[in-house]
């Protein structure tokens, strides 16, 4: 091969690169620009709103503790009925055969043998006193326990409320101070998105699995609460996106809507979507849609704390039901969403 070879397949070598260089190199997009504000916004929220959440969710599981304990005092307090019960009634028994004079039992037989019967039959008797006294006083231990244990638990549970609150104000403002952020970079985003389509055809623009739109539209910090503990022996099957009351919260997928009110759950949607699937929106504090079709976005409640929620924790419970079947953790569904 001739050096004139070798110069024209350096040079198209060179070019080849410089064109991959190019491409692996190339300048974001207005779209991808604005996304990752977004994304750093959000970022922002959810530093400011761990110390929230870490208060959230350990009165959440104080309260499901206290719950438990209160449950396992009503079993202690019937246990300890009955034995009372049983008590009484031997007492009663006592009473009546004027007492047990147990050496006139032993020597009012009539023979040696007949003594033992009888002899048996006291310490029977009195084996099943001390077993009843016993009883009743594990019980009550039981009980005393019980309850010394559930006053600690209302304890903590007033000094988390207060946490709670202290934190709830700090991050109200901090979410109000980011809405309108979010809300111009959203508008900018739209916009931009709209271009690029109208230029190239396409967009830049990263979408969620399966094209899902995350349910909540304005600054929020969730985090990876499936199978918590709550009150009456239930676990969580959701996820709590935390934002302000009246935050709008949005269509995950195109398809229809019907609304209904529970006392868990409060004013709650359920969105089931074309592919089949079906999502639960929960606690919200109104409805932009009650019922009917929605496309992927469309705003269709607010963030608030109906049913169970409380007032001083704004959320939205979200679950995710693949094909209309049981629920699974949102939280990786969520984090793609973003």
């Amino acid at each position: 091969m001739g050096r004139r070879s070798i110069r024209v397949i350096t040079a198209a070598v060179l070019v080849v690169l410089l064109a991959l260089g190019s491409v692996a190199f190339a300048e974001p997009t207005e779209v991808q620009k604005l996304q990752e504000q977004i994304k750093a916004l959000q970022e922002d929220v959810e530093k400011a709103g761990e110390a929230y959440s870490d208060a959230y969710w350990q009165l959440d599981q104080t309260r499901a503790d206290m719950a438990e304990v209160d449950r396992e005092i009503g079993e202690s307090e019937a246990r300890l009925s009955e034995v009372n019960q049983r008590l009484s009634e031997r007492a009663v028994e006592m009473y009546r055969s004027g007492g047990a004079d147990y050496m006139a039992v032993l020597f009012s037989a009539d023979d040696f043998d007949e003594m033992l019967l009888r002899l048996e039959y006291v310490q029977r008797v009195s084996e099943q006193d001390a077993d009843i006294i016993g009883a009743v006083k594990t019980v009550r231990a039981e009980l005393d326990a019980q309850r010394a244990e559930l006053a600690s638990l209302e304890e903590s549970q007033a000094e988390e409320a207060a946490a709670l609150k202290k934190e709830a104000d700090r991050i109200e403002r901090e979410l109000k101070a980011q809405q309108a952020e979010y809300d111009k970079l959203k508008k900018e985003l739209a916009a931009a998105i709209a271009r690029e389509k109208a230029r190239t055809g396409t967009t830049t623009a990263k979408a969620g699995p399966n094209g899902m739109v995350f349910p909540v539209r304005g600054p929020n910090y969730y985090n990876d609460t499936w199978g918590a503990a709550r009150s009456g022996g239930r676990t969580h099957k959701g996820t709590d996106i935390m934002a302000s009351t009246g935050t709008p919260c949005v269509a995950v997928l195109s398809g229809t809507v019907r609304s209904k009110s529970n006392s868990l759950g409060g004013k709650t949607i359920w969105l089931t979507a074309d592919n089949g699937w079906a999502f639960y929106y929960a606690h919200l504090d109104s409805y932009a849609v009650t019922s009917g079709r929605v496309t992927a976005g469309q705003v269709i409640g607010y963030v608030g704390s109906t049913g169970n929620a409380s007032a001083s924790a704004p959320h939205l419970h979200f679950e995710i039901h693949p094909n209309g079947g049981a629920a699974v953790n949102p939280y990786p569904y969520l984090r793609a969403m973003q």
